[in-house]
């Protein structure tokens, strides 16, 4: 299992990824009806760049070293218009911050339990019964997502 579990660290971006550059990402906001912003391209550029799961504290850090006036409320707003264009994912990893992923490929999240870190883990759930339970309860199911909690390697060493 170890091996499917991954820390990203890279920090290319390239059409190899099959990653939105940023002629694509004007062209989809043009056709969605938004505004292309500066804010807009830097953060979705910045979110890339970290190839890692990110709060909106540490995207609006970040960003401020080319836009020192860029607001924290902007910050929140675009990082959720671009969530809602299907560009990154928010993930709730259960800790008081909500995540923010611009990894699209089927995967799913680690968490340790003691540090909080939170690792990918390649593959695709297939939660196609669960989705059905949970509509047949009424719920209305959009997606499925699971978070695997445990120690990561370095908490496990420490707690032997």
């Amino acid at each position: 299992m170890s091996e499917a579990i991954t820390n990203r660290q890279s920090s290319a971006v390239d059409s190899a990824t099959g990653e939105m550059s940023d002629q694509e990402l004007v062209q989809l906001l043009h056709a969605r009806g938004h505004r292309v912003t500066s804010q807009r391209l830097i953060i979705l550029r910045e979110l890339r760049r970290r190839a890692t799961h990110c709060t909106a504290e540490q995207i609006g850090v970040a960003v401020r070293r080319s836009l020192p006036s860029m607001a924290t409320p902007t910050v929140y707003a675009t990082l959720e218009l671009l969530v809602a264009l299907g560009l990154i994912r928010r993930i709730y990893a259960g800790g008081p911050a909500v995540l923010y992923d611009a990894r699209l490929d089927p995967h799913q999240h680690a968490v340790c339990r003691n540090c909080g870190e939170v690792r990918d883990v390649t593959g695709r759930l297939e939660a196609g019964e669960l989705l059905q339970s949970a509509a047949a309860s009424g719920f209305r199911p959009a997606s499925a997502e699971l978070i695997i909690s445990g120690l990561c390697p370095q908490c496990a060493e420490a707690a032997s």
